[in-house]
């Protein structure tokens, strides 16, 4: 089944009231919940990571498969089986820095094939030849290409920490409603290594990613336009995950929050009043005409971190017709200040707003 966009299927879709709300306190078990959770109505397992060469070539990469629920729980007797309940979309992007490009692709498949498949038991996503496996150890395997744009990826990739739940074990607000929230969950430093082709070469790169799993019914709350997220691994052995939602009214969402990582997998959680979120400078896309910011500072003067986070390629917009229907910012980027590192910041709704989206 082709379908044109995520965004123009979601009438087929049930009301947020019939899909299961995450709540607080609830025990996450694994391998099991590092899988599909087809009770809620959206859901993203997501990796980035700077990849560089023997040759000092450096690179960025994303990739990501979200599940949208469009109708919950079996099909009812007399309904049609082939139509479609869940759908799954992807997105791989290569950014090379030193060429000051990204290169994207994407995908769009209603699940029940073997070619569109997320696992409930355990981390196993298939969409068309791309595809994400937990294998033993936590080891995660990548692969996935596109042939139109002359890009692939197959990586292996370790954690070097424990996998952290994020929020309230797991449970991460997104606003104060009771189910504007997500389970969150992360491996924020994977030891990476494999192979990429981009345009005819074959490079052999490693580095470290970020691995994110994501899942909720209701997430954002009303009147949230989108969000700013920074993944940021620093030279000193700590990991701090740190997002910004952003107000119809310009404000900050209360539930805004970060987690610090530190060198031996410890946690530490903050609210929106511990840190700071301060833009330095702006980009005005040539694609969409959405002006994003370019240059951040952070700040949590609890732990005495002052962070300058600059993108490494101005361009990384992903217009995503063809899948989602949303365009955001998603690139990599270095840190500077009392520590330096690098990472990945995304962006969305500056190209139009996800209320309602997510």
């Amino acid at each position: 089944m082709l379908l044109p966009s995520l965004l123009a299927v979601l009438a087929l879709g049930a009301s947020n009231e019939e899909w299961a709300r995450v709540v607080p306190g609830g025990d996450l078990t694994f391998p099991a919940d590092h899988g599909a959770h087809p009770s809620t109505r959206t859901e993203w397992w997501y990796l980035t990571g700077n990849l560089t060469s023997a040759e000092g070539r450096r690179f960025g990469f994303q990739f990501t498969v979200f599940r949208r629920g469009l109708a919950p729980g079996p099909a009812l007797e007399g309904q049609s089986p082939l139509r479609a309940r869940q759908v799954l979309a992807g997105h791989l992007a290569l950014t090379d820095v030193d060429a000051d490009r990204t290169l994207f692709a994407e995908r769009l498949r209603r699940t029940g094939s073997p070619l569109a498949r997320a696992a409930e038991e355990d981390l196993a996503v298939v969409l068309d030849d791309w595809s994400l496996h937990r294998r033993e150890g936590d080891r995660l395997e990548l692969s996935a290409g596109d042939a139109s744009t002359g890009i692939r990826l197959d990586l292996e990739l370790r954690p070097r920490k424990p996998l952290v739940l994020h929020g309230d074990g797991g449970y991460s607000a997104k606003g104060e409603e009771p189910g504007n929230a997500s389970i969150y969950t992360s491996w924020t430093r994977l030891e990476t290594s494999g192979r990429l082709r981009l345009r005819g070469d074959e490079v052999t790169v490693g580095g470290e990613a970020w691995f994110d799993h994501e899942y909720g019914s209701t997430v954002l709350e009303p009147g949230t336009l989108g969000w700013d997220w920074f993944g940021l691994q620093l030279e000193d052995g700590r990991e701090l995950m740190l997002f910004r939602l952003r107000r119809a009214d310009g404000s900050r969402g209360p539930a805004s929050a970060a987690t610090l990582v530190g060198t031996d997998g410890s946690l530490r959680t903050f609210g929106a009043e511990a840190f700071q979120v301060t833009d330095l400078g702006q980009w005005t896309s040539p694609h969409t005409a959405a002006v994003y910011p370019n240059r951040w500072r952070l700040t949590v003067p609890s732990e005495d971190l002052d962070l300058e986070v600059v993108p490494l390629v101005a361009d990384c917009e992903l217009t995503t017709a063809q899948s989602t229907g949303v365009a955001y910012w998603e690139g990599p980027v270095e840190v500077r200040g009392s520590v330096e590192g690098r990472g990945y910041a995304e962006l969305t709704g500056y190209a139009g707003s996800m209320e309602g989206r997510f």
